[in-house]
């Protein structure tokens, strides 16, 4: 398996982002995403234009997510069906049922995946796609392959992998924290909440706890990512995960060591207090909950300060880092 993600492949991200807007068709939405590359010389690379209403041979494929949800895979794989594409919406439905179990809340809204194939991936590009009924979906992704490539098993695209097994579950568990009305988040241009540990640690805890469910070597991959055993090494950092805020001036190694720090310190207190539980009190507040708030439960609930909770993450990290980084895990299970 080729783990590494467009992210590694390339020096740089410049930008990248997702919004939603009305589009000039009444009743559709118009989905834009772009990122822009660097290649090794420091030239950027030229975005592609990626629009699936104008390319050809675009087939739909529906699946059932229950609850009334739905799943629509828009691809242009002419041999989707024989190549697996039943097993990814398999893995989307268990990836759904994993977070609904684990946080004890469900989702209410399904998925739309564009899934595309190219005789090369491009390293820049701009996608735009224009859909209608934008309420039923709570998720709208791009998957990109490279033409012949697998859909599942050990050589898959690693891009689609990563997508299946760390990104959706991760992003799911957004959807659902944005439910949870007495936490608060931060907003673009507002001062911070600093609930951002928080949030993203539940989000992360949950990536890799589906990673853990479904494919250990992947769990592997994506823990190396998050320096799981080291990422405390450095005594500023454990000060630096509580104040986190959205907007700030960090790299991307800081943001992503950021992000492992968040995910063991809520492995950390979640490994007694189950997720479902911590979410159930904030929700039971009868005022809003910023990172302050969180930091007190945290400490009546798990019975340690944030300091001490970063010591216990630290200790969390190392062991896991012995756990999966430093044995051999037997081959991954793909697909159902």
């Amino acid at each position: 398996m080729k783990f590494l993600s467009l992210l590694l492949m390339v020096v740089s991200i410049l930008a990248g982002h997702a919004h939603a807007g009305v589009s000039a068709e009444p009743y559709a939405i118009s989905f834009s995403q772009e990122v822009l590359a660097l290649a090794p010389d420091g030239t950027p690379y030229t975005p592609v234009p990626i629009i699936p209403d104008r390319m050809q041979d675009v087939t739909s494929h529906r699946f059932d997510l229950g609850s009334g949800r739905d799943l629509v895979i828009e691809t242009n794989i002419p041999d989707s069906e024989v190549r697996g594409l039943q097993e990814v919406a398999d893995t989307i439905a268990r990836c759904y049922s994993y977070v609904e179990q684990t946080t004890g809340r469900l989702l209410d809204r399904g998925m739309l995946l564009y899934l595309l194939e190219f005789d090369t991936v491009p390293f820049s590009y701009s996608f735009e796609a224009t859909f209608a009924d934008q309420n039923q979906w709570g998720e709208v992704r791009l998957a990109m392959i490279r033409k012949g490539e697998a859909l599942t098993g050990p050589y898959a695209s690693a891009g689609l992998a990563e997508l299946l097994y760390d990104t959706l579950p991760h992003e799911l568990g957004h959807d659902v924290l944005a439910e949870v009305d007495t936490l608060l988040h931060d907003v673009d241009g507002k001062p911070s909440h600093h609930t951002r540990w928080f949030i993203e640690g539940v989000c992360e805890v949950l990536a890799k706890g589906f990673a853990r469910q479904e494919v250990p070597a992947l769990l592997r991959h994506f823990l190396e990512m998050r320096k799981v055993g080291s990422v405390f090494d450095d005594p500023r950092m454990s000060r630096q995960v509580f104040l986190w805020e959205q907007e700030n001036g960090n790299g991307m190694e800081m943001e992503s060591d950021l992000y492992g720090e968040a995910m063991l310190v809520m492995l950390s207190w979640t490994r007694h207090v189950p997720v479902a539980e911590v979410l159930e009190r904030i929700e039971n507040r009868s005022e809003p909950v910023d990172g302050f708030d969180l930091m007190a439960m945290m400490e009546r609930m798990a019975g340690c300060d944030p300091s001490q909770m970063c010591e216990r993450a630290d200790r969390t990290g190392k062991s896991i880092g012995v756990e999966y980084l430093k044995v051999n895990l037997p081959a991954a299970r793909w697909g159902s």
